[in-house]
């Protein structure tokens, strides 16, 4: 620990020597971890709008003609016994005239007093259900379909397959690109830092000659690795804190229609997650770059 001042100044001496190569380091590090930061960003909004839509998608069940309201009651208690259930909600027949009414009487209302007696939809009670998880809505249709005095059950199949595709697709897409970003970044770091040793090899033999030891030799190197590493998941970091507001709020202002159907992740929600990830993968990427070339190119 006595020797952390001196190393780390060694490190920062080792960037400055060869600026070049650790500008490039520190650029492809930079446009790794931002690419990182952006996908995130964009697949933590998307699941968010994921999950507020499969609160709205639900299951409406109708039942057989004829069955009472305390009837149609008990057989929603069955319902209610299907373990991914979030709510359910209890649409009686004449509460589904008045929602009608609204609808297509809207300025006519005249015209349905006529019906006063005699409610047309008088075998439209029924349970709106919504899922804690709208990948198993089919398993639920299923089990609603067996319930005795079903009637009916209404669900939309394709989206819930939508919704529960597209996340996925993203999700494998963002993996792969940074796979492979993330290896260019530990090559470039690792070669920037080999040579570094190319160019130290003389002043490395003379420390071991006067006694230093291998480790006290090789740590200002790793400690290269992790400085560039570090500046390059801070600098993303910096830019997404003030720039993704910025982003949302013209997002917002040109797309008004979608923010009544999309609610947007605030900053701190996001930097919850991003901030640990992003600096673990700077340091760890510095780190492996700089151990994969001290091993190659740095001989005991």
């Amino acid at each position: 620990m006595r020797n952390l001042p001196y190393l780390l100044g060694q490190g920062l001496k080792n960037i400055l020597r060869h600026v070049g190569p650790s500008i490039f380091s520190l650029s492809i590090m930079i446009f790794t971890i931002f690419l990182f930061d952006g996908a995130s960003a964009i697949m933590l909004n998307i699941n968010n709008f994921v999950r507020e839509a499969e609160e709205n998608v639900g299951v409406t069940v109708f039942f057989d003609e004829g069955l009472s309201e305390e009837e149609i009651l008990k057989i929603g208690e069955k319902l209610s016994d299907y373990p991914d259930i979030q709510r359910m909600k209890f649409t009686t027949a004449q509460e589904a005239w008045e929602n009608y009414k609204k609808v297509y009487f809207a300025g006519n209302e005249h015209l349905a007093e006529g019906y006063s007696d005699n409610n047309p939809l008088a075998n439209s009670a029924s349970f709106e259900i919504f899922l804690s998880d709208i990948g198993k809505q089919m398993e639920f249709v299923e089990y609603a379909r067996s319930v005795e005095g079903v009637r009916r059950v209404n669900y939309s199949n394709v989206v819930a397959d939508g919704l529960g595709s597209v996340a996925q697709v993203l999700q494998t897409g963002t993996v792969i690109i940074l796979a492979v970003l993330l290896v260019v970044a530990v090559s470039l770091i690792s070669n920037s830092i080999a040579l570094t040793i190319s160019m130290r090899r003389e002043e490395i033999h003379i420390m071991r000659y006067i006694g230093a030891s291998n480790a006290f030799i090789r740590s200002p190197l790793v400690l290269e690795g992790v400085i560039i590493g570090l500046l390059g998941a801070l600098i993303p970091l910096g830019v997404m804190w003030f720039g993704y507001p910025a982003v949302v709020d013209h997002i917002k202002e040109k797309y008004a229609n979608l923010v009544n159907i999309f609610g947007f992740i605030t900053r701190e929600q996001l930097f919850k997650f991003i901030a640990p990830i992003s600096v673990a993968l700077g340091v760890g990427i510095g780190l492996l770059g700089s151990f994969f070339s001290i091993k190659k190119h740095l001989k005991a």
